[in-house]
């Protein structure tokens, strides 16, 4: 079935990347070919108008985000997120929050790293502005699948603001969590399974070094012409190809996002393999 959203049928997981490319809808970005409209999800975060994190859009008034983006402070007075930004001039849409819900076994770095930001207003779609696919419960990521995840460019800034918004993404192969932990060894115990079952692992194949990735920026791999967030960036150790990046598995929490979203009609993938 179609998930719905709001009672309106919605595809999720849309981009203009599946349609016929326009070349008077692309831009260059470091030398890269990068289509506007391409991740119509991407959310900026901001603090006191500062960028501080990248998040998702999964709902008309929901972003998904990483908890430690959030530690500065836990009132959603402070912060706004950016939404429709696909270039360094572009002027987007600023939404204000109403509510900060960050998982309540986050207690460090190493798990629970998952928090949605509620915003004050529904959000309209628009072909620049779509939410993404979650994964359902029955969704299976197999190892060697290649996904792509988006950040900011943040070598890149306006004249008037010091906030960069310039996306930038990389293709990425998902790896063992198992190899992940050999990888990683130098910085904890090696009887220590700090990479549970709730996290991803996946390394580099093209574009930008992974520790580019900002935090909160979501992981994303095609299914069926749709696009399914699988990962949100959790942490690094440096800009390392050799300890790759951590991400926080979005079907170990899809219950924890329904129940927190009240029933709302997130919009969820059909479950399946990849």
């Amino acid at each position: 079935p179609v998930p719905i959203v709001w009672g309106t049928a919605l595809t999720c997981g849309a981009s203009v990347a599946s349609r016929p490319l326009s070349f008077a809808g692309l831009y260059m970005v470091k030398g890269k070919l990068v289509e506007v409209g391409k991740w119509p999800w991407q959310v900026s975060i901001l603090f006191l108008g500062a960028y501080i994190c990248s998040g998702s859009l999964i709902h008309h008034q929901w972003v998904l985000t990483a908890a430690h983006c959030l530690e500065r402070s836990k009132d959603p007075k402070k912060y706004s997120v950016r939404v429709g930004v696909q270039q360094v001039s572009g002027n987007g849409t600023w939404l204000l929050l109403t509510r900060i819900v960050i998982h309540e076994d986050f207690h460090n770095l190493l798990s629970q790293d998952i928090a949605l930001l509620k915003l004050r207003d529904p959000i309209s779609w628009s072909p620049l502005i779509q939410p993404v696919c979650l994964p359902n419960t029955k969704f299976k990521l197999s190892l060697g699948t290649m996904c792509w995840v988006i950040g900011q460019d943040l070598s890149v800034s306006s004249e008037t603001s010091s906030t960069p918004y310039s996306l930038q993404e990389v293709a990425v192969r998902i790896i063992s969590n198992g190899i992940c932990r050999q990888q990683y060894q130098f910085l904890f115990l090696k009887k220590e399974k700090f990479i549970g079952k709730d996290m991803l692992c996946a390394s580099s194949e093209l574009g930008m070094d992974s520790c580019q990735a900002n935090s909160g920026s979501p992981l994303v791999c095609q299914v069926n012409n749709s696009w399914i967030q699988v990962g949100v960036v959790s942490w690094s150790f440096l800009c390392n190809r050799k300890a790759p990046p951590i991400y926080l598995q979005v079907t170990s929490y899809r219950h924890w996002i329904w129940e927190r979203v009240n029933g709302f009609g997130v919009a969820l993938a059909e479950g399946g393999s990849v």
